[in-house]
């Protein structure tokens, strides 16, 4: 990192979430705490605090309580499930988020040393000098997730952070063309509906000034690299989001489906396995376009993908990941 010495030294932290979306109306509970009460923040938890929630906001952190082996618990209820995340213990440790089935999704912090989490503020748990000059932060919030903040306080600090993925049993991980990733599963043979996912990540400096910012995968460890420059002001906030607990969204389909749906037309047999109840009248209602989109990804040598927003099936083309 090339940095001026004229920079200012405050620090801001950010970095991901899960969060619960796509049509659901969300509203956050606290789970009662039965640990020991929590440790009073310190001066310096604080000031990292404040500098997370100037960048964030408060608006949407969820309330939470500590409870054993964590600092701050929180639950959100969606429509018939309920999502928890648990902050972890120590900067070292996995941020992760749980539906009420059991299954859960996470990732583990950047922290190089075991720097114990502290919630201060207004519900931000923190995690002061993880790192070289960089502090760890993460907030529940009421979409249902959480973020994982990282502040690089000064020039001294790590460009390159490597957070270490806990998927869920039988998911993959495909990018979304957006500069994220979508976490999937099986929903049906050659049919595959996101479960989770890994927004495109944004940075900022001081002044509020984006900073670029960018990830790459190694196996199941998503690495997210910040650039900073000679006019960036510190801290610098980055923050990935990470988002779990998704309904609906974007169903993928292979190439045989693909080719299934082209030749025998959208209101085939084909989807009826993964479509949750209630969908159906919106799929046949938006058949054709589906399945002119279908005879086109055919053509092309690639695949169909559908995703669903507001009541619509919204078709289009894509390659690589499940396109197979």
């Amino acid at each position: 990192m090339h940095n001026s010495t004229h920079r200012r030294q405050f620090s801001k932290l950010s970095l991901a979430a899960v969060s619960a979306t796509v049509g659901a109306a969300l509203l956050a509970s606290a789970i009662p705490a039965s640990a020991a009460p929590a440790t009073e923040p310190s001066d310096s938890a604080a000031r990292a605090a404040a500098v997370v929630e100037s960048a964030t906001g408060t608006a949407d952190i969820a309330a939470s309580m500590a409870a054993p082996g964590t600092p701050a618990r929180a639950v959100t209820a969606t429509d018939g499930a309920a999502l928890t995340v648990i902050a972890p213990e120590k900067a070292d440790g996995a941020l992760q988020a749980a539906d009420d089935n059991g299954s859960s999704f996470g990732l583990t912090l950047p922290g190089a040393k075991d720097v114990v989490g502290v919630k201060a503020g207004s519900g931000t748990v923190v995690y002061p000098d993880a790192a070289a000059a960089t502090d760890i932060a993460v907030q529940p919030t009421k979409d249902g997730g959480a973020r994982a903040l990282v502040t690089l306080k000064d020039d001294k600090a790590a460009g390159t952070h490597r957070f270490r993925l806990n998927l869920p049993q039988d998911a993959s991980i495909t990018e979304d063309g957006q500069g994220g990733f979508e976490i999937t599963r099986e929903a049906g043979e050659g049919i595959h509906v996101p479960v989770a996912t890994i927004d495109a990540p944004w940075a900022k400096d001081a002044h509020g000034k984006s900073v670029p910012t960018s990830y790459k995968l190694d196996g199941t460890d998503l690495i997210q690299t910040i650039e900073t420059g000679e006019e960036t002001a510190f801290p610098v906030v980055a923050d990935p989001k990470m988002t779990w607990g998704i309904v609906t969204g974007t169903a993928y389909f292979n190439k045989k489906e693909t080719k299934a749906i082209a030749n025998n037309g959208a209101l085939s047999g084909v989807v009826s396995g993964f479509l949750p109840p209630g969908l159906n009248i919106y799929w046949g209602a938006h058949a054709a376009v589906i399945t002119t989109t279908a005879l086109k990804a055919k053509n092309a040598k690639k695949c169909i993908k559908v995703k669903f927003a507001a009541g619509i099936f919204i078709p289009g083309q894509y390659s690589g990941g499940h396109c197979k």
